[in-house]
């Protein structure tokens, strides 16, 4: 029965789609190819602060240049394919000075098969099959560095519901961005295979006037390790899920208001469920964009990091250097984002304290960042240039955190 009334899903869909190219080969004439350059530099002072014991940021002095190259091909009844390579070559910065300070996210020198997906689309929905990169809170590739994480799965993309976009995600293979095993990776091979796949749930709602809800679940009960740094599971079952709401109030000048709560239940030995909240609240000043925000991680454990290598994707007052997550931390942030009249400039301060009970490796941390993004223009449209620095000071020593990048879309 189901899969009868799958078929009669695919033929409606059929019937009502554009077949968009008149052959095979006009499909592939049709398809649009786009890429980038980029350089990326990190630098991390040595610091003796506990929290930053196995920080891979500290004492770092990197730099690596890669590629990414995607194609995808015009609609031939309703589907497109999709190719993606992205290579690295680390320029080897850590050994000039013949020592060993060395971020292992920033010093890989391979090549991928970034993305390789079957699109198809019907009605105003698609689904997507394949290695793919994925955008979703917990379940997110970071480009933070010269390559990027990608996912083997199949993922539903429904927008026939009302102000409604529901997301259904299987997942079956995360390939890391790493070109082999390492320390950082906690890992003993290069990619996660889920012998028992990942599925989620990912939904954003704006039925109601100047509200917006989001909210996500992910569930797996694969044996092996799940989830990133700080937390992973090793056994038994693991579920985790937040939802997010924001309301712009009806005031005369802009003011909006959020609050956020997400929570990780275990099956596994010794390992306890956790939960977190947060609230948010941002309004524009004189053309400053202000935010601020407040979390709490209850005492019990750490909240899990994403799927993707971005633990502090969720958590609105993670830093450069501190992230939110950890168990019984309460933070604070506020940021001011500003282009000071420059179109193609942004300017981003943001400022955090933490505090963290059982006087944890992060109590008392004060922190600040500072993002300056630039996009130029005429002869040197399509680079850009970002410069990302922070200065953490901790209980027991401070911490200095850089990252300059340097990019070319073509």
């Amino acid at each position: 029965m189901k899969l009868i009334k799958l078929s009669l899903a695919v033929m409606l869909a059929m019937a009502t789609a554009s077949f968009g190219a008149d052959s095979l080969e006009d499909a592939f004439k049709d398809g649009k190819f786009k890429g980038q350059f980029k350089f990326v530099y990190t630098n991390g002072s040595d610091s003796n602060a506990v929290a930053l014991a196995n920080d891979p940021a500290e004492g770092a002095n990197t730099g690596s240049i890669a590629v990414d190259m995607r194609y995808l091909t015009g609609d031939y009844y309703g589907f497109k394919l999709g190719l993606g390579f992205e290579a690295a070559h680390d320029l080897e910065f850590h050994n000039e000075d013949g020592g060993s300070e060395d971020d292992t996210r920033n010093t890989v020198s391979a090549a991928h098969l970034h993305e390789a997906f079957l699109q198809y689309s019907f009605l105003k929905s698609n689904i997507k099959v394949g290695r793919q990169t994925i955008k979703l809170p917990m379940t997110l590739t970071s480009s933070a560095f010269a390559l990027e994480d990608s996912f083997d799965a199949a993922v539903l993309t429904i927008n026939e519901i009302p102000s409604t976009m529901l997301k259904l995600l299987y997942i079956k293979e995360w390939n890391m961005r790493y070109g082999d095993g390492s320390a950082s990776t906690g890992l003993t091979s290069s990619d996660k295979h889920f012998s028992d796949a990942v599925y989620s749930l990912f939904f954003r709602n704006t039925s109601v006037k100047d509200l917006t809800l989001t909210g996500q679940y992910l569930t797996t009960d694969d044996e092996n390790m799940k989830g990133d740094a700080p937390t992973t599971v090793t056994t038994g079952a693991y579920d985790e899920y937040y939802v997010k709401a924001n309301y712009k109030l009806p005031t005369d000048f802009p003011m909006t208001v959020g609050a956020m709560y997400g929570a990780a239940d275990f099956d596994a030995t010794a390992v306890k469920s956790t939960d977190f909240y947060a609230l948010l609240a941002g309004t524009v000043v004189s053309g400053v964009k202000l935010d601020a925000a407040y979390a709490s991680v209850d005492e019990d454990n750490n909240f899990p990091g994403t799927l993707g290598h971005v633990p502090d994707a969720i958590i609105p007052t993670s830093m450069l250097t501190t992230n939110g997550i950890f168990a019984g931390m309460d933070s604070y942030s506020l940021q001011g984002i500003y282009n000071f009249g420059v179109k193609a400039l942004s300017t981003r301060v943001k400022v955090a304290h933490f505090d963290q009970a059982n006087n944890g490796a992060f109590d008392d941390t004060n922190e600040i960042n500072m993002d300056i993004k630039y996009s130029f223009g005429g002869a040197l449209k399509g680079l850009s240039t970002r410069l990302w620095a922070g200065y953490a000071d901790m209980k027991d020593d401070d911490f200095t955190n850089l990252r300059f990048y340097a990019k070319y879309n073509f």
